[in-house]
């Protein structure tokens, strides 16, 4: 029991410090410097300490509540943050059609490049530098959607895009709609590893939304020129190394959610007393292909014969 209290609350610390110490601190911080200035900080420092204990008790508490309640804001937007970014976009349907259309036309040529170099690995004729092009080639396919109709306006959207279209390419099995049933039976390690890195993926999708915010701190600087321009600029960058380890984080998290289905697509079936697939290609993908329409619909034409567990 002592050991359990201790780690639930070094898990409580470490969380409350990263709630109150993350961007929603830095924003807040930022912010409160540019309206004080940075020439009055050490005066309003003596001041603050010259208030009385219960003032300043009163005012810590303030605080800490005022950042508590933005990262929960932040938090609960996370999920509409994330779909932004990864080019769901509702008004703007045009811009996102022309933004996708645009993509294509590099991704049709960067296929064309990878196959011209394919060709020449196969003859043995690769300079040192096109086997460096090749390889950032092919992780870059790895994270590609296959079929040009699934590419998104965003390089997220495309990370986590492919990881919900190739499970269906492979296996005839939708990730989204099974998503649910195969998190029941997953192992508790692999869940807590899937979580981590769904997560930190959150994590950094709200740290831009708060890049965003803080640029409008630039509106209160006017009219000084220079330190609009710097806020814009701190904004910018603070904006361009969040979606940066967003998508690293995506790449992290769409490896571990096809990696399951290629190694625990199996609990589906088992769970559901279906058939396994006695073979790979076309069969186990009309054979998945079937199961998603059971769970999809409720029937399989024609039924399936349930088998018993351990048959």
């Amino acid at each position: 029991m002592t050991e359990f209290l201790s780690q639930l609350t070094k898990d409580l610390h470490g969380k409350w410090v990263e709630r109150l110490f993350g961007p929603a601190f830095l924003f807040w911080a930022g912010g409160l410097l540019l309206r004080i200035g940075p020439q009055n900080l050490p005066a309003k420092w003596e001041e603050l300490a010259a208030l009385p204990l219960v003032t300043q008790t009163a005012l810590l508490i303030g605080a800490v509540l005022v950042l508590a309640a933005s990262d929960r804001l932040a938090e609960a937007l996370g999920f509409r943050i994330l779909r932004f970014l990864e080019g769901y976009w509702g008004w703007p349907r045009p811009l996102a059609a022309w933004r996708a259309r645009w993509r294509q036309k590099g991704i049709q040529k960067a296929r064309q490049r990878w196959s011209a170099l394919m060709e020449k690995q196969m003859e043995g004729k690769l300079t040192w530098r096109e086997r460096s092009e090749l390889s950032r080639l092919e992780a870059r396919r790895h994270y590609t959607p296959r079929d040009e109709e699934d590419l998104t306006p965003t390089r997220l959207g495309d990370i986590l895009r492919t990881a919900e279209t190739r499970p269906r390419q492979r296996y005839g099995l939708d990730p989204v709609l099974l998503w649910p049933h195969l998190w029941l039976l997953l192992p508790e390690d692999i869940r807590d590893n899937l979580s981590v890195a769904r997560q930190q993926m959150d994590r950094m999708a709200q740290a831009w939304f708060w890049g965003l915010l803080f640029s409008l701190w630039a509106i209160g600087a006017w009219p000084s020129v220079k330190v609009f321009l710097l806020v814009l600029a701190l904004a910018l960058v603070w904006m361009l190394v969040a979606y940066f380890l967003l998508l690293q984080a995506a790449c992290t998290f769409a490896d571990l959610l096809m990696a399951t289905f290629d190694t625990q697509r199996w609990r589906l079936y088992e769970a559901l007393r279906w058939p396994l697939p006695t073979e790979s290609g076309p069969t186990e993908i009309a054979t998945g292909e079937a199961l998603t329409r059971f769970i999809q619909r409720g029937f399989a034409d024609p039924p399936v014969k349930y088998h018993s567990a351990g048959e």
